[in-house]
């Protein structure tokens, strides 16, 4: 089930929740509803409302590290392939189809980065590219001591990139345990049920619960879109992919 459609499905147990609170309220006897009964309540549901808000924090924070996460490997990687096809450049003319390998390697790779369902088998592919660009430097056979120590700093520049790749595969995104959301959102629903039991029944009393219904949704979609960065309607910028790619071309 998409991030849409679970946020839908949150909003609508909260709020039916908070109905349901004021629709038994109508129906339950004087004594039910006595300032007594408010307040043990009240002290009842702000030991559920804290752990709730605790929680929720606690997931929007990890959604929010994973995502950035993401986001500085794809920096990290876009610099560091720019970063080794200047190194290239001072080696001179033979490293040329090196270079083009490197940017077939980035232009690959932004595909796979925008297009992660679509581009199946795309991560092996640049994977492959990027053993075969290795394999290419370290097949050059420097004839001076100022090659060597271009070699030797474009080897780690690929190690660097190589390490990015291997960071972006690992965070994917964030596992969200449905039996662990699903806990959340009755600890939600309980607590807005609670609010629409002593609430005054008017119109406003409704919106506002609607309005903050909506906000929690709210921050559920946030949770699930940052925690899987490369679907969604959120997603990491490949903007420094492609500004690699833009420098790369205009040195060949």
């Amino acid at each position: 089930m998409s991030a849409v459609w679970i946020s839908l499905a949150s909003f609508l147990a909260i709020f039916c929740s908070a109905l349901a609170g004021v629709a038994v309220a109508q129906h339950l006897p004087e004594p039910h509803l006595s300032t007594e009964t408010r307040t043990a309540v009240s002290v009842s549901m702000a030991v559920v409302g804290t752990l709730a808000a605790l929680v929720l924090g606690l997931m929007i924070t990890s959604a929010s590290n994973s995502f950035k996460q993401r986001a500085d490997a794809i920096d990290s990687l876009a610099i560091n392939i720019v970063k080794l096809d200047r190194v290239l450049l001072r080696y001179g003319p033979q490293v040329h189809d090196i270079r083009v390998t490197l940017k077939a390697y980035a232009e690959n790779k932004v595909s796979q980065l925008s297009n992660p369902l679509s581009a199946e088998g795309g991560d092996l592919q640049t994977l492959k590219e990027l053993e075969a660009i290795e394999d290419q430097i370290s097949n050059l056979t420097p004839a001076t001591e100022h090659e060597r120590q271009i070699v030797a700093r474009a080897l780690s520049i690929t190690q660097a990139i190589s390490e990015a790749r291997w960071l972006l595969v690992e965070k994917t995104g964030i596992a969200v345990p449905p039996a662990f959301l699903i806990l959340m959102i009755f600890w939600l629903a309980l607590l807005f049920a609670s609010f629409g039991l002593f609430a005054p029944k008017n119109a406003t009393v409704i919106i506002v619960l609607l309005l903050c219904a909506l906000a929690i949704s709210g921050g559920v979609l946030i949770i699930l879109e940052l925690g899987t960065p490369t679907s969604g309607l959120i997603r990491v910028s490949v903007e420094p992919m492609r500004s690699a790619i833009a420098e790369i071309g205009s040195g060949l």
